[in-house]
């Protein structure tokens, strides 16, 4: 008998391997932060032992979703742009709150949001933290996914333009200074929590770009092996921009620059050309889909089907809380699933098998980190999650991925481990004081608020109700 660090036994697993296997009263041992094996129960307990082992009888087991586009600190600002197009919430709430915030205040809302990104599945999250000039923000956001437990990729951002945007002096800084920072940031946070975090780069928008500014993002991204992710074609206004300033469209503009290729993930993506998505293929660039934000805001409905039949790998995202009002990945699965359907208006485009890969198999292809997360095989770390399926939303289960795509909630996820650690257990955290979180969290957002001004887009409308 081999000795495991976790034993998880009679659940049903869906694999999502190549073969998208699912094993009928299945098992799966951990040894450290790995899958060791995976079976029936009765050829794991037959294997191995463990001091700790999960009973998950009715219970199907999912590797971890990946939310691959967020912004955590924006936790702070659920429901203040309700009724306005982006570039409009941008300014009204946006920018307001980031002049005045606090690392204690990022902190805490960044926590609130990787919480509830455990609590929805999600067991990998890529951060897209803006452009800030105060070190110390960033490493608040980046101390909040360390402390949640979380694997995760943060993202360092440079804007260096768009002041007659009104981006305010706090977002925007020289491009090399910003790109310094990246790389002292992934100096020093590279592989910690175990080896659960990594440091990207990201582009803000290209109205908030120069051209020495994409570029030298390409130079250091060539140098460092970060990513690159950016905001691009979420609404008209990108192209309205570039076509002013350098006389053609954003996805023209960052092929002539360099900043395409492989290791691009391209956020947003709704209004496309032709050209766009023919330039986004030869550079092998990956999407991450947002398609609760994209509604929010009124962005329009992206040409996901048609980028992925491009050979474009798709993951989803919830986007910041500001643009979705929360991190559900489950809210955000069922939902990239019916936008689909409704803008090509065939039910057929979008299979919850289909879904649930864009989740998992698609999101780490598009992080590169398909060798290690989004299936569930010997060998890739051990990221998943337990659904508890009996509560009147999910009751009762033909097909248990149509369930987790179109019937389960938070109240279904019951356990949730990430790189070997058990996170959740029953719906509770056992390593966090959740409750206490959310009452400092609600004070803090509150006091932010006030200090921002945005708590007058409420009180306009008499709305404001502080607890």
């Amino acid at each position: 008998m081999q000795l495991a660090d976790l034993l998880v036994r009679h659940a049903l697993i869906i694999t999502q391997d190549d073969q998208r296997r699912v094993i009928d009263d299945g098992a799966l041992a951990v040894v450290g932060n790995h899958i060791a094996a995976l079976g029936t129960t009765a050829e794991i307990d037959a294997a191995y032992t463990a001091a700790r082992v999960i009973d998950a009888a009715g219970r199907a087991l999912f590797p971890g979703l990946l939310n691959i586009h967020t912004h955590l600190f924006q936790a702070a600002v659920k429901g203040l742009g309700e009724d306005m197009p982006v570039e409009q919430w941008v300014n009204a709430v946006t920018f307001p709150t980031v002049r005045v915030i606090e690392p204690e205040e990022a902190y805490l809302l960044s926590l609130v949001s990787c919480l509830e990104n455990l609590r929805s599945g999600a067991t990998t999250v890529m951060d897209f933290m803006y452009s800030m000039r105060d070190p110390a923000l960033h490493e608040a956001v980046l101390q909040a996914l360390l402390d949640s437990g979380l694997r995760g990729r943060y993202t360092r951002t440079v804007v260096d333009a768009g002041e007659k945007m009104g981006v305010p002096q706090q977002m925007r800084q020289p491009a090399e200074e910003a790109l310094a920072h990246a790389k002292e940031l992934q100096a020093r946070w590279t592989g910690a929590g175990a080896g659960r975090l990594d440091i990207g780069l990201a582009i803000g928008v290209i109205w908030g770009m120069t051209e020495a500014g994409l570029r030298a993002t390409r130079r250091v991204a060539d140098e460092t092996d970060m990513t690159i992710t950016m905001h691009v074609n979420e609404s008209p206004f990108d192209n309205v921009m570039a076509q002013e300033t350098w006389g053609r469209n954003t996805i023209p503009m960052l092929a002539e620059t360099g900043v395409l290729g492989p290791d691009f993930i391209a956020v947003h993506c709704v209004h496309m050309t032709d050209e766009d998505i023919d330039l986004f293929a030869r550079h092998r660039v990956s999407i991450a889909y947002n398609a609760v934000s994209n509604m929010y805001l009124g962005s329009g409905i992206a040409p996901i089907v048609r980028l992925e039949e491009a050979g474009l790998p798709i993951g989803i995202a919830t986007d910041g809380s500001g643009s979705n009002n929360c991190q559900d990945m489950l809210e955000t699965l069922k939902f990239s699933a019916l936008l689909q359907k409704v803008g090509r208006m065939d039910p057929s485009c979008v299979l919850a098998q289909r879904a649930l890969d864009w989740a998992t198999r698609g999101g780490a292809q598009a992080l590169g980190l398909a060798d290690q997360i989004g299936s569930l095989t010997p060998g890739m770390k051990a990221d998943f999650f337990l659904v508890n399926p009996f509560t009147p939303k999910a009751t009762p289960v033909h097909d248990p991925v149509a369930t987790l795509v179109y019937s389960a909630g938070q109240a279904n996820v019951e356990t949730v481990v990430v790189d070997g650690r058990v996170l959740m257990e029953g719906g509770v955290f056992v390593h966090l004081d959740e409750a206490q979180l959310l009452r400092d969290a609600q004070r803090a957002a509150q006091n932010l608020a006030r200090r921002a001004g945005t708590e007058k887009l409420l009180e306009m409308r008499g709305k404001w109700r502080p607890l």
